[in-house]
């Protein structure tokens, strides 16, 4: 983010106000996504007064509550279909249950989904002040509380609250450690103390939902971030077998297996429903291609130099691209990514500020610009149904996330550096083509 030569921070605000002069088209696109979210919460609501977005119903979080039921009866977490699948289960981890077991125990069951998106929100908003004041810029009131309404106006994590989904919270968790990341790597007081908070956050987060373990980037570039998260994960499991059995943790695995091979395949966008967003599971070889871009990902995260900014952005905003069933709420992880590359762009001597902007609003409008595609524009245009094959690759959400992979991978890899024998050998080779060349 633009500096200030002032000894305290400037607040976002104050920044915004400063660059209307200096970069005035990114200060209209700025005022426009805030905009976007302010309003979004109104946009919603109509749209569910026609029936096209969905109401507050919590479904996921009744497969949460169940999980608990579940344990203090003494019965199987999780509970196999007639297909042999475990749709409609519940498909998180065994020590999971203790994350959900206070809210079910703690309040009446019909305010316990409600305590519970509260809290979950609650979290977002505080990591992402935290990460917001990492980068630093300072926060007042007023713009904390315009940070909460904007939240609520970010569509898949209010979609994630609507479904009574782990978005907010893992969303949260994973600004947490982008403040724990960013405060670490500029040698700030208590450096170990952000160490541990970045790592142990990745790595809950990491384990309480497997797909998002490319969350996990930033941890190869620091031995102390490393360590962490493996003694937090050690500790978890130490935990998650002693309280639920060998049993459970069996059944999970079996549980991963089915969402591996039920995430393979993908129906056509046509079927759209709010939280539908596919987008790799319709390439031919799509698990091959995700375990190269993984590779790609930890390349950089070992190879960059002084890039723990962009390798978090990279690794995080990867996750929706990568996961191998991927929904719309998802992209709450996107917000602490854009956040960050924001701020690289800034500081980038040819900086495009403008692209996480872009980025992020198409991720906004994914969910209801995909069902406009797929829907609506056919009822006018009869003759664009003939798209349908081709409905994968009109995903907005798609585009938006390849522009905020794309651009922290290209910033990523603008500070890979070779190790020194590597160059050697190339300088090696070199020398000796040349030799051969001259005779």
């Amino acid at each position: 983010m633009p500096g200030n030569s002032d000894s305290s921070p400037m607040s976002a605000l104050e920044a915004l106000h400063r660059l209307r002069h200096e970069r005035p088209r990114w200060t209209a696109l700025a005022l426009a996504t805030l905009a976007v979210l302010l309003t979004w919460p109104a946009v919603d609501w109509w749209l569910r007064s026609i029936e096209v977005a969905p109401q507050f119903r919590f479904w996921d979080f009744g497969a949460y509550g169940n999980a608990v039921a579940s344990w203090e009866a003494g019965e199987p977490l999780y509970t196999r279909n007639d297909d042999g699948g475990f749709h409609g289960s519940f498909l998180y981890p065994p020590f999971s249950v203790l994350l959900f077991y206070p809210f079910v125990e703690l309040f009446e069951p019909e305010t316990t989904r409600l305590a519970w998106s509260v809290v979950t929100v609650g979290v977002m908003w505080v990591g992402m002040q935290a990460l917001v004041a990492s980068l630093g810029r300072s926060l007042s009131v007023p713009e904390r509380l315009l940070g909460l309404v904007a939240l609520l106006g970010f569509q898949p994590l209010l979609l994630g609250v609507k479904m009574g989904q782990t978005a907010a919270f893992t969303g949260g968790m994973l600004a947490l450690a982008g403040a724990g990341v960013m405060n670490d790597s500029k040698g700030r007081r208590f450096d170990d103390a952000w160490a541990t908070l970045g790592a142990a956050a990745t790595a809950f987060v990491g384990l309480l939902k497997l797909p998002f373990a490319p969350a996990g980037a930033h941890l190869l570039r620091s031995k102390r971030r490393f360590a962490a998260a493996v003694g937090t994960g050690v500790l978890l499991l130490v935990v998650s077998l002693a309280v639920f059995g060998v049993d459970s943790h069996r059944l999970y695995v079996d549980v991963l297996a089915w969402g591996v091979e039920s995430g393979g395949s993908a129906r056509n966008p046509a079927l759209w429903l709010p939280p539908y967003y596919r987008p790799l599971a319709w390439i031919p070889g799509a698990i091959a291609l995700r375990l190269v871009a993984s590779a790609i990902v930890a390349t950089y995260a070992v190879l960059a130099v002084d890039a723990d900014r962009e390798v978090f952005a990279l690794g995080v905003a990867s996750i929706p691209l990568l996961a191998p069933l991927a929904y719309t709420y998802y992209f709450t992880v996107v917000l602490p990514a854009a956040v960050v590359l924001l701020a690289v762009e800034f500081d980038h001597p040819s900086g495009r500020p403008a692209l996480p902007l872009v980025g992020f609003l198409c991720v906004q409008f994914h969910s209801y610009g995909l069902k406009f595609v797929v829907d609506v524009v056919p009822q006018f245009l009869p003759a664009f149904s003939a798209l349908r094959p081709a409905y994968f690759l009109l995903q907005p959400g798609l585009w938006g996330n390849l522009v905020l992979v794309g651009l922290a991978a290209a910033r990523a890899a603008e500070r890979v550096e070779l190790p020194a024998w590597v160059e050697a050998r190339l300088a090696a080779m070199q020398s000796d083509e040349t030799s051969l060349q001259g005779d």
